[in-house]
């Protein structure tokens, strides 16, 4: 499978709802691909996408958009654990400044 399948697959599945339904691979770029199938792809599309992107590259896009959100709480301690192999607790996700209520708060001031 190839990265541009992989995408066209999971917007067939609407993953990238808050889109165009006719968003492209080339628009949309592998830091928001990435995102949105870590966020809402399910186990067998992430295992592809460690086959297609490098697993440092993944880890650097989670960490960026997606590690502090604690809507995700879940979700990033078992991607921590199972895909990054970080021996952490959901208290490590807890304790991390909430980028997400952050961004909330400067739009509300």
């Amino acid at each position: 499978m190839t990265k541009e399948k992989l995408f066209n697959k999971l917007r067939d599945k609407g993953i990238f709802w808050s889109y165009s339904k006719d968003i492209s691979y080339e628009k949309a770029g592998d830091k928001l691909f990435l995102e949105y199938l870590l966020k809402y792809g399910d186990f067998d599309d992430l295992i592809w996408a460690f086959k297609l992107y490098q697993k440092e590259y993944i880890k650097e896009i989670w960490e960026q958009r997606l590690q502090s959100d604690r809507q995700f709480i879940r979700l990033n301690l078992f991607l921590a654990r199972v895909f990054f192999g970080m021996d952490v607790e959901s208290s490590y996700f807890k304790e991390m400044k909430n980028a997400r209520l952050e961004k909330f708060r400067l739009f509300a001031s």
